[in-house]
């Protein structure tokens, strides 16, 4: 059953007429008003955190491929064998 007419057939309370459903027509306008996305508390501690990382330097310096130890190779290569055993266990 199509039940767009009998909405269209109720008088829409003035100033929401946008609610669409006659409950949330019934409803004061002050109850369906936009709401901010963030409270203004949270925005400050927002821009606090924002300001405090630019002024930090947390980025590590970049890595040279040149100087890779032979001890990094064997971290890679165990926790590849470690991964690939894993799921071979774990399939079979």
């Amino acid at each position: 059953m199509n039940r767009s007419h009998a909405f269209a057939a109720r008088s829409p309370i003035p100033g929401t007429a946008s609610a669409g459903h006659p409950f949330r027509a019934s409803l004061p306008a002050r109850v369906l008003r936009a709401l901010p996305r963030y409270e203004p508390e949270v925005l400050a501690a927002m821009r606090r955190a924002e300001q405090a990382l630019a002024a930090a330097e947390v980025r590590s310096a970049p890595v040279d491929l040149r100087r890779l130890t032979m001890q990094d190779v064997r971290d890679f290569l165990i926790a590849y064998c470690a991964c690939f055993l894993a799921v071979m266990v774990f399939i079979a």
